[in-house]
């Protein structure tokens, strides 16, 4: 028994897919998929009768074909042969293919062919719109819960945080008695709907204390970043802290590890880079950068950046987080000043086109390079899982993949749903009780559910949506490809170390 989970695609180009209705999406897919060679089969009927016209205007003169009679032959002649199905004395009388009827037939096929498959393009068009309409309202509701749950437990504090832990409790002993025993992780499962709307609301409290509540509920609905606003207020004292025990001096130089990551040619393959640099001991504090050839002579990158590690010496420690929520403090983070650092080292160049992968922390470090390095580097696509980016303000035309999971916590810390638009496409993961046969089977998990922030739920839960289909993570993929489309020249490996002293690099 292993665990599993099943997904929920928003954003993208105007579709979404769930493995509970149906599978529509799928369905869409499908017809989407048929619909060229549907079109060819009728171009090849057209072809056919091209052809057999063709055969017909080659044939040898027969006068069978210009209407004469054509004499009979006994098949006791010499000149007839002779089998079981020409006995003795029978008449073999010649016969033409009629031409005019197979002609009718090929150009009714050609015909039918062309109708099908512009039945099955509407048909999916629909679907596609229908899903749409789903996901717009499905995406709707969760952001009216979410600021509806804000707004209650602004004005009533006391009763929001007694619902929480009332949930948290039925949830654990509903969860554990399924699993056959005690799982404190189904506290956070069943209050995962309620995570943006509470951690909005203490972030309104830490931004707005001063203020009546009233005023501090209607400020709420107006804005989705009190999150990122508290954690700038805290930041301001964390980063201080953190630079008097640990240091501010950024020193990065390259590594080689004795075993590294693979070839990235998917976005699939990103997410198993970014879990193989743990996997695979790769130094904490590092991050790995791919150089690809493209076809034209130009030059691609991709980078890979794992989560916290938590190391005080490493850029990538558990403080950091909090700079990197903040809008103020996010573009000077360790983690931030490292990844640049090691994106200049490598030689990246102003123009060139650069993809950018990261989980957690490293997705959060990610989505700031789109939205704060824009200028500097041509950043094309930003994939990023269990990351809180939702308030991010990535520039327009760069594309990002974000995989999170319901449960998970982490990508829930910006108190905000993800924007839902073409460039932005999130997979929302939802991992069922233990013992469940829907979704797809989270590699490792054995018989016990865990914390579904890790990569193994993340893999699984874009495995799942791949399984769903839908043209928005089609062409997510087909644009991640247009990015990383070249030859592998070389895979550098960067590590980033803090310590009291000037700032440098090796």
């Amino acid at each position: 028994m292993n665990a599993r989970v099943e997904t929920h695609v928003y954003g993208g180009q105007g579709t979404a897919t769930h493995a509970n209705l149906d599978e529509f999406g799928t369905v869409a897919t499908v017809l989407n998929e048929m619909v060229d060679p549907t079109a060819r089969v009728g171009a090849d009927w057209r072809t056919a009768g091209l052809d057999l016209f063709t055969i017909r205007t080659k044939a040898p003169i027969c006068p069978k074909i210009f209407g004469a009679r054509m004499p009979q032959l006994q098949a006791s002649s010499p000149e007839a042969p002779t089998d079981a199905a020409n006995p003795p004395n029978a008449t073999i009388q010649h016969v033409s293919l009629n031409y005019s009827l197979v002609t009718n037939h090929i150009n009714e096929r050609a015909d039918e062919a062309v109708v099908l498959a512009q039945k099955m393009q509407d048909l999916a068009d629909k679907l596609t719109e229908a899903y749409s309409m789903y996901s717009e309202a499905d995406d709707l509701a969760r952001r009216l819960f979410g600021e509806g749950l804000q707004l209650g437990t602004t004005m009533k504090p006391g009763l929001g945080v007694l619902a929480l832990g009332a949930t948290a409790i039925g949830s654990t002993i509903a969860g554990s008695i399924k699993e056959g025993k005690f799982n404190p992780i189904y506290a956070i499962t069943g209050t995962s709907k309620m995570h943006e709307g509470m951690l909005s609301a203490l972030g309104s409290a830490i931004v707005n204390g001063d203020q009546d509540r009233s005023e501090r509920a209607l400020k709420g609905l107006e804005e989705s970043n009190e999150v990122n606003q508290a954690a700038g207020i805290l930041a301001e004292h964390t980063s201080k802290i953190r630079d008097v025990l640990f240091g501010n001096k950024l020193t990065v130089s390259q590594i080689h590890p004795k075993k590294g990551i693979g070839e990235t040619r998917s976005i699939e393959d990103t997410l198993t880079n970014v879990h193989d640099m743990r996997l695979n001991d790769v130094p904490y504090g590092s991050i790995a950068i791919q150089k690809y050839r493209r076809e034209d002579g130009s030059t691609a990158w991709m980078v890979t950046i794992p989560g916290t590690d938590g190391k005080f010496d490493s850029p990538f420690d558990w403080l950091t987080n909090m700079e990197l929520m903040s809008d103020k403090h996010r573009a000077t983070a360790d983690s931030v000043r490292m990844v640049d650092e090691a994106m200049r080292q490598a030689g990246i160049q102003p123009g060139d086109p650069v993809a950018m992968v990261g989980h957690s922390q490293g997705g959060i470090v990610a989505a700031t390079m789109a939205s704060d390095f824009a200028d500097k580097y041509n950043i094309k696509h930003v994939v990023t899982a269990g990351s809180p980016i939702a308030n991010h303000s990535i520039k327009d035309g760069i594309t990002v993949t974000s995989v999170e999971i319901e449960d998970e916590l982490v990508s829930a810390l910006d108190g905000a749903p993800n924007p839902s638009n073409p460039d932005w496409v999130t997979v929302s993961g939802t991992s069922p009780p233990m013992g469940s046969d829907k979704g797809t089977v989270v590699e490792g998990s054995g018989n016990r559910k865990f914390l579904t922030h890790g990569m193994e739920y993340m893999k699984a839960a874009y495995r799942n949506a791949q399984e769903q289909g839908g043209p928005a993570l089609y062409d997510h993929e087909q644009r991640f490809k247009q990015t990383i489309n070249g030859t592998l020249e070389e895979t550098t490996y960067w590590r980033g170390k803090i310590s009291h002293g000037a700032q440098g690099s090796d």
